[in-house]
């Protein structure tokens, strides 16, 4: 994968912590200060998520010692229905009428561990898929833009719900699952 799709992979995780800690900002609202410190500890727990799937993925992945690039399409397609599942699992609750989402206490320490457990599901398994396809290591690829896409995004989201600015959480989901389904085509069809 090119590092314009673990950019892309990032501003749709971005877009997905920026909508979460809306909601947990304007439910318990936290000093800027202690607010940019949870925000940095639970993308920091994302990104080592992300880093802990894309090994596992790179270790589960289809392999042949004679033609390296034999299964190259298969795994492709393997990414591309994880990133379907995870897709479905975070598009599904906005598209109720009263959709009620989880909202964390951003001043208790353990449920801010809990919402970086929770939330880190979806990166984890977006890891595995994109280690499915990765050929290389690519540590540093993985690591800067989503840590600075989900920092920076994350601490406008709970500015956001700090000052009740009203957001359509629908339509950035919509724009997050459709980057995350971009990347999962282009790596298809690039296999």
């Amino acid at each position: 994968m090119s590092i314009v799709s673990y950019i892309v992979l990032a501003l749709a995780l971005g877009i997905s912590s920026m909508l979460l800690f809306r909601r947990c900002g304007e439910a318990a609202p936290v000093r800027l200060s202690a607010g940019l410190l949870t925000v940095v500890i639970v993308s920091a727990i994302h990104v080592g998520l992300f880093l802990l799937g894309n090994l596992l993925g790179r270790l589960l992945c289809l392999y042949s010692p004679t033609d390296p690039h034999m299964y190259d399409d298969v795994n492709a397609y393997i990414f591309l229905g994880i990133t379907v599942a995870v897709i479905i699992k975070l598009i599904v609750p906005y598209l109720r009428r009263e959709p009620h989402l989880a909202v964390f206490d951003l001043r208790n320490n353990w449920a801010v561990l809990a919402m970086a457990a929770a939330t880190g599901i979806n990166v984890l398994l977006i890891g595995i898929g994109a280690g499915f396809v990765e050929s290389g290591n690519a540590v540093h690829k993985i690591i800067w833009p989503l840590l600075t896409a989900d920092i920076l995004l994350g601490y406008l989201g709970l500015m956001f719900g700090r000052r009740k600015v009203a957001l359509r959480p629908r339509r950035w989901m919509i724009v997050c699952c459709v980057l995350l389904l971009g990347v999962a085509i282009a790596a298809t069809v690039n296999a």
